[in-house]
């Protein structure tokens, strides 16, 4: 027995949320922004995890030093930043933030996700050779 399908019924239909044009993408943001085409930063916090945090405590530990050096007192700089009075003196004796280390700045993603489509990750192509052209009844052609 020969079982024929007819062309029109040979595939199931498709929902129409399944594709791409047609999901709607929630823009919900994050904590730094309230949608992502809005974002002021470089690199988004989610492509990076760690990279925010350590931006928001180098920021911090400036302020804090920055407080330090106008004589506030380290009960008020800890309270006001919720960390320990022995934090408050480790970061004035260290000067404010830490520099940046060479370890950090490798640890990140050397390119953001955004940068990534418009950047090929494969060596070009090499080209073919050139053909060079002599004679042809070398080769039995007509």
């Amino acid at each position: 027995m020969v079982m024929t399908l007819d062309p029109v019924t040979t595939f199931a239909p498709v929902r129409s949320d399944t594709l791409p044009e047609n999901t709607r993408y929630k823009d919900d943001g994050c904590d730094a922004s309230a949608t992502c085409l809005e974002c002021p930063l470089a690199l988004c916090k989610y492509d990076d995890p760690g990279w925010l945090q350590r931006e928001s405590r180098r920021t911090r530990d400036d302020e804090i030093f920055q407080l330090r050096q106008e004589r506030v007192p380290v009960a008020e700089i800890s309270e006001r930043f919720d960390i320990s009075t022995r934090t408050v003196h480790r970061i004035v004796q260290r000067g404010g933030a830490t520099a940046v280390t060479v370890a950090e700045q490798d640890d990140g993603p050397s390119i953001s996700l955004s940068e990534l489509a418009e950047r090929s990750l494969f060596r070009e192509r090499t080209p073919f050779p050139k053909l060079i052209l002599g004679d042809s009844s070398r080769f039995g052609v007509n």
